[in-house]
C-alpha cells in the first residue's frame, strides 16, 4: 500500500500539465501513487499524460472520453475511488508543487494522528510569473505555528475560515471512506466548498505545516476561478447542500450561523464582481439562501458584527424581497472596494512586520 495517492485533475491544460507532473514525480516521498484523471480534454493534455505514464510506473492515467457535468468533482471522486494509499492528496494539473510537500504533509499527519494535514501556498500569476499571498494569508498566520489544530467547535470554525481548496492538504483515506465523503457532483462551481465543510466538521484534528509548498496558478484563460459570469452564482447552490448535510449529521444548531456567515462572505465578493445584467440572477440565488434562515438570524447583532453592516443589509433586503435596496447596497459595496482592499493590505502588512 502506498503512503499517499495523489489525485491530479486536468482539463485542457496542455501548456501546464507537464510541469505539474514533473513536480509530482519529483516528490521526495518515494512511496507514491499518482492517479491522473483527465476530464475529457480536447487538446494535447491526454497525450502528455500517456507519455508520463509510459515513463513512470507510479502514474495511473484515467482519461475520460467526454467532459463531465461534474467537472473537477467527477474527476476528483474518480481518483478517490481508485486510490489505494493510506492518505489521499490532490493536485490541480496547472499548479506547481514543492518536492517536499507530500512528505512534509504525511509526516505531520502521522505524527499528530490527524485525519488531515494542511500547508499554505502562493498564488502564481500566469502572465507575469510573480507570486503573491492568498486571500487567507492573515487567517493562516494566526494558526499555522500551533502545529496541530484540535477540531472541536472552535477549531472547526478556525479551519472553516481558510480557503477551501483541497490541493494544499492530504486526507486519511480511511477517514474519507468511513464518512463517505466525496465532492458533490452537478453543474456547480467551486465544488471545494462543500468538501471543505464535510471534512472539517468530520475530522478529529488537522496537522498544520507552516510553509508555502505549492503555487496556485491564477488568471489563466479557461480557469474556473477566473470566471466573472453567471457560473459564479452556482456557488450559492452549495449553501443548500451544506445546510442539508449539517442537519443530517446533527450539527445544524452549532454551525448554521457559520454557514450563513460563509454565504454572506460569498455574496460580498461575488456582488462586487457581478455584472449589472446578472443582478436579478444574484438576487434569486440569495433568496434561496435566506429562505433557509430566519429574519432574526440575519438581524442578530453578532451576525452583523461578523459579516459587516453592508453585507447584513444585503441579506435583509433579499429576505424582504426588496430588489431596489439590494442593488443600492451592491452599488455601495462596489464603490468602497478599492479603499477596503488598501486598508486590508495595510493591516496585514503591519501584522506581518510585527511578527518579524
Amino acid at each position: 500500500m502506498p503512503e499517499i495517492s495523489v489525485v491530479v485533475t486536468s482539463y485542457n491544460i496542455e501548456r501546464y500539465i507537464d510541469d505539474c507532473l514533473a513536480d509530482i514525480a519529483a516528490q521526495t516521498l518515494p512511496d507514491l501513487e499518482i492517479i491522473v484523471v483527465d476530464d475529457g480534454s480536447r487538446d494535447g493534455t491526454p497525450d502528455i499524460i500517456r507519455d508520463w505514464a509510459a515513463r513512470d510506473a507510479r502514474i495511473r492515467p484515467v482519461l475520460l472520453e467526454e467532459n463531465s457535468v461534474g467537472g473537477v468533482a467527477t474527476a476528483a471522486n474518480a481518483g478517490i475511488d481508485l486510490a489505494t494509499g493510506r492518505y489521499i492528496g490532490f493536485a490541480d494539473g496547472d499548479d506547481r508543487y514543492d518536492p517536499t510537500m507530500f512528505a512534509r504533509l504525511l509526516e505531520a499527519a502521522v505524527s499528530a494522528d490527524a485525519d488531515l494535514a494542511i500547508c499554505s501556498y502562493f498564488n502564481l500569476d500566469t502572465e507575469t510569473g510573480e507570486t503573491g499571498l492568498p486571500s487567507d494569508a492573515a487567517r493562516w498566520a494566526e494558526i499555522a505555528s500551533e502545529g496541530v489544530l484540535e477540531l472541536d467547535t472552535a477549531g472547526r470554525r478556525r479551519l472553516l475560515a481558510l480557503n477551501a481548496v483541497p490541493w494544499r492538504k492530504i486526507y486519511s483515506a480511511r477517514f474519507l471512506n468511513d464518512h463517505d465523503i466525496r465532492f458533490p457532483v452537478g453543474p456547480f462551481f467551486y465544488e471545494d466548498n462543500p468538501f471543505h465543510w464535510f471534512t472539517t466538521l468530520s475530522a478529529n484534528r488537522a496537522a498544520l505545516v507552516d510553509a508555502r509548498l505549492c503555487r496556485h496558478r491564477v488568471g489563466r484563460i479557461g480557469q474556473t476561478t477566473s470566471a466573472v459570469d453567471a457560473r459564479l452564482l452556482r456557488m450559492f447552490a452549495h449553501h443548500a447542500i451544506i445546510k442539508r448535510w449539517i442537519e443530517e449529521t446533527g450539527q445544524d444548531a452549532e454551525f448554521r450561523s457559520d454557514l450563513l456567515v460563509w454565504a454572506a462572505r460569498q455574496l460580498s465578493w461575488i456582488g462586487r464582481k457581478c455584472p449589472d445584467d446578472l443582478r436579478t440572477n444574484l438576487f434569486a440565488a440569495i433568496d434561496g439562501v435566506v429562505a433557509l434562515h430566519e429574519a432574526d438570524e440575519i438581524d442578530d447583532p453578532d451576525m452583523r458584527r461578523r459579516i459587516g453592516r453592508r453585507t447584513a443589509e444585503l441579506l435583509a433586503s433579499a429576505k424582504s424581497g426588496d430588489f431596489e435596496s439590494f442593488c443600492a447596497g451592491l452599488d455601495e459595496s462596489v464603490a468602497r472596494t478599492p479603499k477596503r482592499r488598501a486598508g486590508a493590505a495595510a493591516r496585514f502588512l503591519n501584522r506581518f512586520r510585527g511578527r518579524a
